[in-house]
């Protein structure tokens, strides 16, 4: 018995769906999981990366609970025989087996994270009147990370967070919350060592968009090589410039894209980086474009621009992953933490934001603009982020200190102070 997942798209009510299904396979018949497959339905079908996701962590944790049971006579209603205690043994084998190997993947927040989506579709199932075994009440499937967490302590020297070094927040969404505090001070020569670390050429490119635009990963990615409808305008650098009615005098163009289920907004883009972005990563795009093009063949080889070396899109997945990957080898080549991740792009773009469109007395009056606010909203997609701008306002306020030289670091004393020191 194995549990096999397809991925289908179909019309339903003049709506178009597309979501994974999953179905367990014994022998040569196939039983569709039909709460799983109503849940992806309804919770999934917007994202295909989402559905991705959802649907290949119910497979795992079902392969599991398979796995589990043995030799005793099984069904294909053994998903409903899952309990609270079966999430959180299922955790507790991948943090064993992560362990034992030595490996630094998957981390404690992504199992954890996972474990979290399988949990959210029990509690579904149990609401939607699916005969489960399920216990919604109890907190039995939480996982006591830091009791058995081998990984733990690395995490954290990783991060910043250990008892050696100051709390520094990374950005992720499964890591602390930024505390108000804190301050996100990106230098350039950060930017390039995360540059240099990447592998892949395309990765620092994708990077410098974000820098650019204030883009999540899932934005970056659906670049275009050559746009289509409201982007049709996009080429790369220099032939958008003939595409643009001022393409001799634009300093920035439109890109309409959606994220995280948002809705759909149009951002700019700094024309200087992408003439920059394009001379890095173009000479690499052709040769993996005609990959791409070998690869799937009849798909539409211009909607995407950031591609593998193999010819497959970049996905945002991809960049979290690379990205993580690229800090454990600044960690390692000198075993300082490298305190930020491809998401902190997109805060320090609305730093920059706030210092290039205010002046230094007003940021540091605190003062609010909602003209500028309401600029800032329109590039990040944000509903109101009244009190994200007095936050970004108070971090512009000190990396504009800190280029200045107003804060001392060695309170007042000078390097006559410290050479007596060592007389």
């Amino acid at each position: 018995m194995k549990i096999v997942r397809d991925f289908v798209e179909y019309k339903f009510e003049h709506q178009t769906f597309a979501h994974h299904l999953l179905m367990i396979e014994d022998g040569s018949t196939k039983n569709l999981l039909s709460a799983a497959n109503i849940y992806l339905k309804q919770n999934a079908s917007t994202s295909e990366q989402t559905s991705d996701r959802y649907s290949s962590q119910i497979k795992r944790f079902l392969k599991f609970l398979i796995e589990q049971r043995g030799d005793r006579k099984l069904d294909h209603n053994i998903w409903r025989q899952a309990t609270a205690a079966d999430i959180r043994k299922w955790q507790g084998a991948q943090v064993s087996q992560r362990d034992e190997q030595n490996l630094i993947k998957p981390n404690d927040n992504t199992i954890r994270s996972n474990a979290k989506i399988v949990h959210q579709f029990y509690c579904w199932a149990s609401e939607a009147g699916f005969p489960v075994a399920f216990n919604t009440k109890t907190k039995d499937w939480k996982f006591k990370y830091k009791d058995e967490s081998k990984l733990i302590n690395i995490i954290s020297m990783i991060s910043g967070s250990h008892a050696d070094h100051a709390n520094i927040d990374l950005g992720g969404k499964n890591t602390r919350k930024q505390s108000k505090s804190e301050m996100l001070s990106m230098s350039d020569e950060d930017i390039g060592r995360l540059m240099n670390a990447y592998k892949d050429a395309v990765y620092p490119a994708i990077l410098m968009l974000s820098l650019a635009t204030g883009m999540r990963e899932g934005g970056c990615v659906t670049f275009p090589y050559i746009g289509s409808g409201v982007n049709g305008h996009i080429r790369t650098f220099p032939d958008i410039k003939n595409e643009l009615k001022n393409g001799d005098t634009a300093k920035t163009f439109s890109f309409t894209v959606t994220e995280k289920r948002s809705t759909e907004r149009t951002l700019q883009v700094n024309m200087a980086a992408w003439q920059s972005i394009c001379k890095a990563y173009l000479p690499l795009f052709y040769e993996r474009k005609r990959r791409f093009e070998k690869k799937f063949p009849g798909e539409n080889a211009n909607a995407h621009f950031f591609l593998k070396k193999n010819g497959e899109p970049v996905t945002a997945t991809n960049v979290s992953d690379q990205t993580y990957l690229a800090k454990l080898r600044i960690f390692k080549s000198d075993n300082t933490p490298f305190p930020w991740t491809f998401h902190s792009a997109r805060a320090w773009y609305a730093t920059s934001f706030i210092i290039r469109h205010l002046s230094v007395k007003e940021i540091n009056n605190m003062h609010y603009d909602a003209a500028v606010e309401e600029q800032l909203r329109k590039q990040l997609g944000h509903k109101d982020i009244k009190t994200t701008y007095m936050h970004y306002i108070r971090q512009a306020s000190l990396v504009l200190a800190l280029r200045e030289g107003q804060i001392d670091y060695t309170l007042g004393k000078d390097f006559a102070f410290f050479d007596s020191l060592q007389a």
